[in-house]
């Protein structure tokens, strides 16, 4: 696609299993001039390592390195063929995602999109069977999964409508649309998300404002240091390797590629999709609700 004209934010950009790494290479490939963002480890921000090292543990935390926001950013540039800045948010922080906005619109003069593919599992964001989860997970699971979404999509609004209309696309999940036991809370935030994208997408739809959401069921992740911890556990759950629940779960048969899912963001945001709005896309393989 030819996105040459498009100024779009990408946050979650970081983040495993690698969505965000995917659609912002998609993007830059496609000519759209981007902004970078990730939730950021700030223990990660002054380090120093080779290369070659292994990354520090931050799965189940929400957030990444600041090295390997600052490895995707350079993959992205490289891709883009000029410089893309990447920015550390905090996704659950109302100023900080204002701010992230702000620093967007300066870099890029304008806002045509803003691709939120930010989410987070792990046991302190409420893993597990919704009964034995603790109020604090549960709280923590609706921030990252829930209420980063509306707080990214209510900053946009200003510079969107400013633009004269644009596209926000929200990474939701499959685990959104049926009820999947043991899920834990990113189910219920992200069934959330589906409706929250509903009415988005009526209360914007005057201003020329499109949203829509991407529900995958079995992506895989880019670098095996990062696995999907939720499908791992699901997998474990019934005693089976995570590409034989993948094949049993999936008509397709298989899991699904980071890339797999970006293409369908690089639509959603694309003037291809200019009649496309309050949609919750399921990208799982002919797995139905």
């Amino acid at each position: 696609m030819d996105l040459g004209a498009k100024a779009i934010l990408v946050v979650g950009a970081a983040r495993p299993p690698g969505i965000g790494r995917a659609t912002a290479l998609r993007l830059a490939r496609s000519g759209a001039r981007l902004v970078l963002a990730d939730a950021v480890d700030p223990a990660t921000v002054t380090e120093s390592r080779e290369p070659s090292a292994p990354l520090p543990e931050t799965a189940g935390t929400g957030r990444v390195t600041a090295a390997k926001l600052a490895e995707v950013a350079a993959e992205v540039s490289e891709a883009a063929g000029r410089p893309v800045p990447a920015f550390a948010v905090d996704p659950t922080d109302p100023a900080s995602v204002e701010d992230l906005v702000a620093r967007a619109v300066k870099e890029l003069g304008r806002l045509d999109a803003c691709c939120n593919l930010v989410g987070a599992t792990g046991a302190a964001l409420g893993d597990g069977p919704l009964t034995e989860v603790t109020p604090a997970a549960w709280a923590a699971g609706l921030d990252w999964n829930l209420t980063a979404a509306w707080l990214v999509a209510r900053a946009c609004v200003p510079a969107l409508t400013e633009a004269g209309g644009g596209a926000l696309v929200t990474l939701s999940s499959y685990a959104g649309l049926t009820p999947v036991a043991d899920a834990g809370v990113v189910g219920v935030a992200r069934a959330a998300v589906g409706h929250l994208t509903a009415v988005l997408a009526r209360e914007l739809g005057p201003l020329g404002i499109r949203v829509n959401a991407v529900c995958p069921l079995g992506v895989h992740p880019g670098d095996p240091r990062f696995p999907n911890p939720g499908l791992v556990r699901l997998a474990e759950r019934e005693g089976l390797p995570l590409a034989d629940w993948l094949a049993r779960t999936i008509p397709l048969g298989r899991g699904q590629s980071a890339d797999e899912v970006a293409s369908t963001v690089e639509f959603l945001v694309s003037d291809a999709a200019s009649f496309v709005s309050g949609v919750n896309l399921p990208v799982a393989g002919g797995a139905t609700a």
